[in-house]
């Protein structure tokens, strides 16, 4: 919703006499769910202590009030959700055939 996992994918690319090198990456310190997102989680994730705005109590309608919440862990099981790697298999399909037909093209004298 915000922008920010798709805005943190970046891209290099370094070439060499004979050889070429992609490299994509996503996450940093603004996004550090971009792994999770890509490959899932299952196992336990440490919550730090904040504080939280309550309004019901026992089921019944309060003044709204902070509370203190400890720091606790909880478990997770988040699927993975391929945001990267179905895009990068896509275009390692289309890549190899293009770079071909642009050698050919340059022996060619085109």
């Amino acid at each position: 919703q915000s922008g920010r996992l798709r805005g943190s994918i970046s891209s290099r690319v370094e070439e060499g006499k004979d050889w070429i090198e992609g490299t994509v990456g996503a996450g940093g310190a603004l996004v550090p769910y971009a792994f999770v997102h890509e490959f899932g989680l299952t196992g336990s994730v440490g919550i730090k202590a904040h504080l939280r705005m309550i309004k019901q109590a026992f089921g019944k309608s309060i003044t709204p009030t902070q509370v203190n919440v400890k720091a606790h862990s909880r478990k997770v099981n988040l699927r993975e959700r391929r945001y990267m790697r179905d895009s990068l298999d896509l275009i390692a399909k289309i890549v190899p055939r293009n770079i071909d037909a642009a050698i050919e093209r340059g022996l060619n004298g085109q």
